[in-house]
Formats: C-alpha cells, structure tokens, sequence
C-alpha cells in the first residue's frame, strides 16, 4: 500500500480544528463535500479533481481552498507520481472570527470564484504551518500557527460579500430535504418520505436533489452520517454504538464507508486525534 494518510482532530484548536496530511497514489476520493472549508497546500506531485462541476489539476505550490458544502474529488493526475498534501479543515465561524479583524466590514467571507491559486510562498506558510500543528506539544505554539496562517490566506484572497460566502442557494424545496435528511439520518429513510415532504414526484425529486447538490439523495445521507460519526467518535464513543447511533446498519458498514471517504479507519482517526 503506497497511500499514506493522517486524518486527525486537534481539540486544542477552535471548533477542533480537524487537520489532513497525505501521501496518495491509488487512493480516489469519491465525491463529497465539506461542512467546513477545504484549505489545502500541496508539495509534491499532481491531483486531478473535480469541484463544482469544474475539473482541474493541483500541482506542487498550489494552495485550494473549497467553500463549505461544495462536492469535489480528488486522485492523482499520474499514478506512478501521486502528489502530497495537507489540508486543514476551519470551520465558517472561526475564520469569520478571523475576517472581522483581518478584514472588517459586513458580509461574508467569500475567496471569490478561483478554487486553486498557483502561490508557492503562501503554499509553503501553509505547509510549515501545518508542521507546526502535527509536531508541537505547545498548545499556544499551534494556536498562533493557525491564526496566523489563516489570517495571512484571508488577508490575500479572502473579501467580504452581502450574498454570503456561496452566491447560489439551494431552491426552498431541496433546503427543505437537506434539513429532513439532517434531522432524520438516525433511521432508514425512502426517496418517497423524502418526496412527499417536499411535495414532489419521486423521480422528479431525485433528478433534482442531484442537479442543485451534485450528489445523489444517498451519498448525501451518507455524508450527513459520517459528519455526524466524526463528531461521536471524538467524543469517545465506540465504533458499533457509534454506527448505529448516525444510522449505518453496523460497525463494518461504517468502517467501510469512512475508509472510502476519508481513507483511513475510524480508529486509525481517533487514535490521531488530540
């Protein structure tokens, strides 16, 4: 196996702060979103992706960042090559906290349009500064690195906007299934239960559940569990209790799931975590 990946959550950082450092060749994220931002440096190598419906290709000195709730992929540009990166996962409140002194003003934060900024220096601030959050025992060591590292990415690229960070929301009707699906992911859930909430014909639903979210109904459940699964699981609840608790079938079917999506194991997760 060639794959190397970190996946961890620092408790000792705002909202705890959740953080990735990989090494990949063969791994494949599928498709999946974010309820955080995606910021992300890149070292070495080249990922192919697909974000928005755009495709494009990281390479090394490439700095990403992927509003929350925007589905992407990501495998290497060339096998034999693979890239690495690390990527760091904030949450809107705590760079909004940032933006306010950063940059002032009303609205929300918004990066513009642009998904990848070829940067080396800010790619490198990144990277050293996520050394720093993976290495230190220092609490106010790693405190310091983020907001510094945040606030520099905010002050170059970031801005403020009235419409929010995502200028297209999603129509009543698909908000209103993503809030049921969110409310009941506990449990087994049909397209029809679904459909009927939001006063449509199933088939209809569907089509355009998977037009406004680039996903299907299922893999947006799915994403909604493993969300919710990351947050238990840090918690120090068990895998099995965990599992069924955000409505997997059992502890295999979450191990599964989270390996595909995240590339490493619920305990491989929580062992990194702090």
């Amino acid at each position: 196996m060639r794959d190397r990946i970190r996946l961890w959550r620092d408790s000792s950082l705002p909202g705890g702060l959740e953080l990735l450092r990989a090494s990949c060749f063969d791994y494949r994220y599928p498709a999946h979103f974010h309820e955080e931002f995606v910021i992300a440096a890149f070292a070495r190598g080249a990922q192919r992706h697909r974000v928005a419906g755009y495709e494009g290709v990281a390479e090394a000195g490439t700095l990403m960042i992927i509003p929350p709730g925007e589905v992407h992929t990501g495998e290497a540009a060339e096998r034999d090559r693979g890239w690495d990166y690390c990527a760091f996962y904030p949450s809107m409140i705590f760079l909004e906290g940032i933006a306010d002194d950063v940059l002032g003003g009303l609205g929300g934060l918004d990066f513009g349009c642009d998904i990848l900024r070829h940067d080396p220096a800010a790619t490198h601030c990144l990277l050293r500064a996520h050394a720093t959050i993976s290495g230190s025992q220092d609490v106010l060591e790693k405190q310091c690195a983020a907001y510094e590292a945040f606030g520099a990415v905010i002050a170059r690229y970031g801005e403020r906007c009235r419409q929010g960070a995502r200028p297209a929301s999603l129509d009543a009707c698909i908000r209103e299934a993503v809030a049921y699906l969110e409310s009941h992911h506990d449990r087994q859930i049909t397209v029809s239960e679904v459909a009927s909430v939001v006063g449509l014909s199933e088939y209809h639903f569907m089509r355009t559940f998977r037009a406004k979210c680039g996903l299907t109904v299922h893999r947006y459940l799915t994403q909604i569990r493993l969300h919710r699964a990351k947050a238990l699981l840090t918690r120090g609840i068990g895998a099995a209790e965990t599992a069924s608790a955000v409505g997997f079938f059992d502890q295999s079917h979450l191990i599964n799931q989270f390996r595909m999506h995240f590339g490493v194991t619920p305990g491989a997760f929580v062992a990194s975590s702090i």
